[in-house]
């Protein structure tokens, strides 16, 4: 059920003409309905805040709701879950190569650190679920430390009927693109689409799926087998509503609310939005998140931003019409500032425009085909200008460059009726599906030979039978000396790999008729929007945080500083980015330490001490009271004494707890000066003290009367680590502990400040035998070690049963 977000009209007020102007009030308003704002939204309600989400478009979802749905996220627990483990300094590396003078170290790095812990967030607390992209490579496979896979990941399918009455307000996704009105997932889903008249399996596959969305229009008016973007707002929105989020479609932002400080600076307090008809005020404690899309379809901006489109009337977007710069104009208002000093300003791809009955055209984007073999692109001169199955935003460089300054920027994809019958070609679907329609509209052209199809598309006659000509000569070799097509693993993928012939992007256009389609200048969306800090907080002129305005998604200025460098680097930031906007909104840091609210686990430090003594025979009890008497007077919590019983023995190890380093320290310096250290100065024999930083993920260890935790078997475990093997070491056990915590829990697992490179983490069980059977249970059930993480560690690896002593907070 959802809960009502906006707050009973707290007072009204008369207008000059006599309306009424309403006022709601929230804690945070999100303007806009993709992924960056209901990610903004999700994570804040889930913090504890009032949410309202306005969206100006009758349907909720945005550009986000008609895309593939893939998010670049290096690090990410599915890779993880893979076996995929790097450490932060490769894709970092990618990315520095990659953006050049655009490379911003301080926002790349919080992306990286904070886009595994946001795809966990959902994972674990919300309705939203993902699909890995483990075999999805990088664009750039020649730039240095670029990855074959493990760096995506993508919304899994959703049943659209768990949303209840709220799906007839989801955009639906773009027409063109689907199936009779289906959704169609990447991977395996399309691949038995296009394999349905070439084997048995995939036909029943698309006939089961075909019927099943057959019954769901009859049932339902539209697919409930959600995938893709859509999958992904559904599952947002489905989210949002159980978190109590109200989504308020046809409820335009119209400017934004701001209070004057002390020092003349602006603080936004909320913003007015058109709603039935008239304005209201939404007043926002914490702020405003402007998440409207950017400018795809804001001609005056376009005309400042894009050097293609000197008229604002020659780039069509793929992107929601309703982005139209809302969000920038509103920033700008209050002193934001667009960035305009990017590689490039949008995210460039061709797109063709497709007829519609009443006369209008929807742009088409152009992202699958054109790595298929069997496919070249030209210009009107008749020449090849780049490699056909590089990236969209590639694509469009070539041609950019390709072609006379200030000519119209077009092309046309030509290829054979072998071609379009096996795969199709733009908003045209392969066999056997009838292509007349098409045909009629002027969408498709046709021609019985090469020479009558340059004809009819005003393409140079000579020259592009001599392009066809070269080029089926390389098919026949599998090497494009022109533009090395199929070279790298990304054009491989983007291939056919069961194509017979040498190259899984190249076969000869030689089977008549010959077809074509135009593409023009368009986009996925745009790069350049608000500069802010690694908060996703708005700055102004001076790089001052503009107090309580917050920008995502395309309202953000891209992080990858107007680069394209791999699938999904806009909606992965636009979730990380909104993410961490929400945890900066709720005054929390996103480190899962807080204590401030019951979101976190835990309430402790993230700092220990292990100190080891070796006593003599018999001295243990009066140790104990000893060190429970000197811990009470530092600083610091006491969390566990315990006695060796199995391994080194006559040792009490002692666990201490501290909220910083600093206190740490500074208890440690205590110890060292102090005559009797731990008041055992006259009884242990040795001691030694070391320090350790938890793994960032973890609960902070809190005694068993807080925690649950129960021993009495302590195994305390100490692994030494291999060079660059501490940060994959994280990552792995964060992935795998949750399962393997099942069989017994985890108390700590901790990196050493000090000594060899090394991690400690203890473990508590009822018994020796229970101890026995939860390792050997989880070896058999594969949960653990976790996969791949021997490979970082050494073979200096120690162990040592003990038992709690009577003054252990561990019990």
């Amino acid at each position: 059920m959802v809960v009502q977000a906006i707050s009973q009209v707290k007072n009204a007020s008369s207008t000059q003409d006599g309306a009424t102007t309403q006022q709601w009030e929230c804690d945070l308003l999100v303007v806009g309905s993709g992924a960056g704002a209901l990610s903004t939204a999700v994570t804040a309600a889930h913090l504890g805040l009032k949410v309202i989400v306005v969206e100006k478009d009758p349907h909720y979802g945005g550009t986000t709701a008609w895309s593939g749905g893939w998010m670049w996220i290096p690090r990410n627990p599915l890779a993880l879950k893979g076996g995929i483990a790097e450490p932060i300094e490769k894709p970092l590396s990618y990315l520095r190569h990659e953006l050049g003078e655009q490379f911003d170290e301080t926002r790349a790095r919080a992306f990286l650190t904070h886009g595994p812990r946001m795809v966990r967030f959902f994972q674990e607390r919300t309705a939203l679920q993902f699909i890995d992209g483990n075999g999805i490579p990088d664009f750039h496979g020649h730039t240095k430390d670029a990855a074959l896979g493990g760096r995506s990941v993508c919304a899994a399918p959703f049943d659209g009927r768990l949303l209840g009455k709220q799906i007839h307000q989801l955009k639906p996704p773009l027409q063109e693109t689907t199936f009779f009105g289906m959704g169609i997932a990447s991977g395996g889903d399309i691949r038995h689409f296009f394999n349905a008249t070439r084997a048995w399996s995939s036909f029943f596959y698309v006939a089961k799926r075909l019927a099943c969305h057959l019954l769901e229009l009859l049932f339902y008016g539209r697919g409930m087998h959600l995938v893709n973007g859509n999958a992904l707002v559904a599952a947002l929105a489905k989210s949002a509503f159980d978190a109590g989020v109200e989504i308020r479609v046809n409820c335009p932002a119209v400017r934004l609310i701001t209070e004057t400080c002390a020092n003349e600076l602006p603080k936004v307090r909320g913003a007015v939005v058109l709603h039935k008809g008239s304005e209201v005020s939404i007043r926002a404690k914490r702020g405003v998140m402007l998440a409207t899309g950017g400018f795809p379809h804001d001609e005056n901006r376009k005309r400042q931003l894009l050097a293609h489109e000197p008229t604002g009337h020659q780039h069509f977007s793929a992107a929601s019409s309703g982005n139209t710069g809302d969000g920038l104009r509103m920033g700008e208002s209050v002193g934001g500032v667009v960035a305009n000093d990017l590689k490039h300003s949008a995210a460039m791809a061709p797109v063709s425009l497709v007829p519609k009955a009443d006369g209008s055209m929807t742009h088409f984007p152009h992202l699958i085909e054109r790595g298929k073999p069997g496919l070249i692109a030209v210009t009107r001169f008749g020449r090849r200008f780049v490699n056909e199955a590089d990236s969209y935003h590639d694509f469009m460089q070539g041609l950019l460059k390709a072609l006379p300054e200030g000519e119209f920027v077009q092309a046309w994809l030509v290829v054979d009726h072998r071609f379009i019958r096996r795969w199709g070609l733009g908003a045209v679907k392969p066999a056997p599906v009838p292509v007349l329609a098409m045909l009629t509209n002027g969408y498709l052209v046709r021609g019985e030979t090469l020479s009558d199809l340059a004809e009819k598309c005003g393409i140079d006659v000579g020259n592009l039978c001599a392009t066809v000509a070269r080029y089926n000569t390389m098919s026949d070799i599998g090497y494009d000396g022109e533009f090395d097509k199929g070279q790298t693993a990304y054009n491989r993928m983007q291939g056919d790999a069961s194509y017979i012939g040498r190259n899984p992007c190249m076969a000869p256009i030689q089977d008549g008729p010959f077809y074509a389609v135009r593409v023009v200048a368009g986009s996925l969306g745009t790069f350049a929007g608000l500069r802010c800090n690694k908060q996703a907080q708005v700055l102004d002129t001076d790089g001052h945080a503009i107090d309580g305005l917050y920008a995502g998604g395309n309202d953000l200025s891209s992080v990858m500083g107007g680069n394209y460098p791999s699938g999904g680097i806009t909606l992965g930031p636009a979730m990380t980015f909104g993410y961490l906007a929400a945890f900066h909104v709720a005054r929390m840091s996103p480190e899962f330490t807080s204590t401030e609210h019951p979101f976190f686990k835990g309430t402790s430090s993230m700092y220990y001490e292990l100190a080891t003594m070796t006593l003599p025979f018999g001295t243990a009890a009066q140790a104990a009271t000893n060190v429970q008497t000197f811990a009470a007077q530092g600083q610091g919590d006491l969390l566990g004494c315990w006695f060796t019983d199995i391994g080194v023995l006559n040792q009490m190890i002692v666990l201490r707890g501290f909220d910083d380093l600093a206190t740490l320290q500074a208890e440690r310096q205590r110890t060292q000066q102090n005559a009797s250290p731990f008041g055992c100065g006259e009884i242990f024999q040795s001691l030694e003290q070391h320090s350790y930083q938890g793994f960032p993920w973890m609960r902070p260890v809190r005694p068993s009367a807080e925690s649950g935790i129960q021993g009495p078997v302590y195994e305390i475990r100490t692994y030494g680590i291999k060079p660059g093997g501490v940060q994959p070491t994280i990552d792995l056990w964060e992935q795998a502990v949750p399962a393997r915590e099942k069989l017994s829990p985890c108390v700590i697992a901790m990196v050493a400040l000090d000594g060899p490179l090394r991690f400690t983490n203890i473990w508590a069980y009822t018994s020796l035998d229970a101890r026995s059977k939860a390792r050997g249970d989880a070896v058999a059930q594969g949960i653990w070690p976790p996969k791949g993480g021997p490979a970082h560690l050494t073979t200096q690896m120690m162990s040592t049963i003990a038992m709690p002593t009577a003054v252990s907070p561990l019990k």
